[in-house]
């Protein structure tokens, strides 16, 4: 976030010391997106988070026509107090089921095409965060191809502890394609447990994910703030990408 977004990560300090942070990030002239909303434990319940907010509704609002975060259930009443409205519900899925070694074979992804198809199905230009994600995970990429066009891609990154999948963007959603990227992004997954956060609304990609073994960890909420444009979630997302950054 800090090569992304470096005015828009946020700390709040008690004398001189972090006791909370947040992140702030913008996606062309479209959307917003506020992530890591993070208080030291023995600083909750004294409005700490929601200053951090609010500053990040300010550094946002100037800049796009919506914005976005994810919460959680127990967070929900605190940013509905901060004027959001949840939009959607998302599921948290895991699995630590193996599927085969970690393949060896060096590909590069047709990334040009990914950019493009992501922004034209996702409805906003992500481009800045996939560039970053492309140049840490480079090798961690799967794609369909239809002809010699991309319709369709997935992402897994590899965490110090665990392995996640997202995003999965399809052009055609149906159960075959998103099976078949999201057993390649198992494939390529070296740590478990291996995690998985899908829009509720995506029965398709909730049945696909059942099959090859997830299960429910937690479920979570999209929510906008109300007196700005709607938060789009394309019906092409099968998968989010890492929650605090859409």
């Amino acid at each position: 976030m800090l090569r992304l977004a470096p005015k828009g990560c946020l700390v709040a300090a008690e004398h001189g010391r972090p006791i909370g942070l947040t992140t702030a990030i913008t996606y062309g002239k479209n959307l917003g997106w506020i992530g890591n909303v993070l208080v030291q434990r023995r600083h909750r319940g004294a409005g700490v988070g929601t200053k951090l907010v609010e500053s990040a509704v300010g550094h946002l609002r100037r800049e796009v026509r919506s914005i976005g975060l994810n919460s959680y259930p127990e967070e929900k009443s605190m940013y509905e107090r901060l004027n959001f409205n949840a939009i959607e519900s998302f599921v948290r899925l895991s699995t630590s089921r193996p599927i085969g070694k970690k393949t060896s074979e060096k590909r590069d992804a047709p990334f040009s095409q990914i950019l493009e198809l992501d922004r034209r199905l996702s409805g906003v230009d992500r481009s800045r965060l996939l560039r970053v994600l492309h140049s840490e995970f480079r090798r961690n990429w799967a794609w369909i191809l239809n002809g010699s066009r991309v319709s369709g891609y997935s992402l897994v990154k590899e965490y110090r502890d665990s392995s996640e999948i997202g995003p999965i963007v399809c052009e055609e959603m149906s159960l075959s394609t998103v099976s078949t990227l999201l057993q390649s992004s198992m494939v390529l997954a070296g740590r478990q447990p291996l995690e998985l956060s899908v829009p509720e609304s995506n029965r398709t990609a909730l049945e696909a994910a059942s099959l090859l073994g997830f299960r429910v960890e937690r479920e979570g909420l999209v929510m906008c703030l109300a007196d700005l444009d709607k938060v789009y979630i394309s019906p092409a997302i099968a998968a989010f990408g890492f929650l605090d950054k859409g």
